[in-house]
């Protein structure tokens, strides 16, 4: 198992009653390996991780990772606001034969960083799996420094990092002075080819659970130095992204997946359906671009 190429943070899907669907989640797993993607992360943000409860994440676990194939392997959001609550799911995920557990700082209550330092040394002391910090100071209410990364990296703490901060600059900054083979990964969809050629492995892409193919693309070109390419899928990439902005996240993205990949998908509240309103707004902003997707959504 290698920390590079593309990583899908997969929706969680639910029942039209608001349950867990296990079968809709085993086939939209299933979709994405088919399609070859690198890697599928289960019970990030856009998993809706703060909505499912300790016994669904380990149903939603299984089946996730019963139903990949192939190359394809499962990375597993563990970060919670208690040490111990975060060692219990990545211990649960590592048994679930989880390849990966990526974990975001305690939140809610912002600790102190001496005890972000204990939490990680926790987390990596509770699994043979290798830990990947995830910066997302927008959620989390706070950021991590990059030379706090780069040390938890350096003693071998942590063997990756996931920078959702919205910032280039953010990511650059995870990169320079970063341990050799230390691999970061851009979650901004916007700016996934840029980073990967400063030096990025791949990049978290919410956008590949809608056109897979376009993202697969878009990695492999960046990482292979196709700049010209990379720019092309990066455009396309970029479209899409204003086209979700119609609409709240995390359910816009499920829209979305239903709407060009067939997929069947569910809501919990409050993360709820499209408004009428807001689904014809991002139809209307679809319609623009479909001409331009096409060659990407064959199924």
């Amino acid at each position: 198992m290698t920390l590079d190429g593309l990583v899908v943070p997969v929706p969680t899907l639910f029942s039209d009653d608001g349950s867990l669907d296990l079968g809709r989640n085993a086939k939209f797993a299933r979709g994405l390996a088919d399609a070859k993607v690198d890697h599928v992360f289960v019970l990030g943000s856009l998993g809706e991780f703060p909505s499912v409860t300790d016994e669904e994440r380990e149903r939603l676990i299984d089946v996730v990772v019963g139903s990949v194939v192939g190359s394809t392997d499962v990375w597993v959001g563990c970060g919670a606001p208690s040490t111990h609550q975060a060692v219990a799911y990545a211990e649960s995920a590592e048994g679930a034969g989880a390849a990966a557990v990526v974990a975001v700082p305690p939140f809610y209550l912002h600790p102190a960083l001496p005890s972000v330092e204990r939490y990680y040394h926790a987390l990596h002391g509770s699994v043979e799996i290798p830990l990947l910090a995830y910066n997302i100071p927008s959620l989390v209410g706070y950021a991590l420094p990059s030379a706090f990364v780069h040390a938890l990296a350096r003693d071998h703490i942590l063997a990756g990092l996931k920078d959702t901060s919205g910032s280039l600059a953010s990511v650059e900054s995870f990169l320079t002075g970063a341990p050799g083979g230390f691999p970061v990964f851009p979650g901004d969809d916007a700016f996934a080819s840029d980073a990967i050629a400063r030096g990025a492995a791949g990049a978290v892409m919410g956008i590949a659970n809608i056109v897979p193919r376009l993202c697969i693309e878009l990695v492999a070109a960046a990482r292979a130095g196709d700049r010209p390419r990379a720019a092309e899928c990066q455009a396309i990439v970029n479209a899409l992204v204003e086209v979700g902005r119609a609409a709240p996240f995390p359910s816009n993205m499920k829209f979305l997946a239903a709407e060009l990949r067939g997929a069947e998908v569910g809501y919990r509240a409050p993360y709820d359906p499209l408004t009428p309103g807001e689904a014809a707004g991002v139809r209307e902003r679809l319609s623009r671009i479909r001409e331009r997707l096409a060659p990407f959504l064959v199924r």
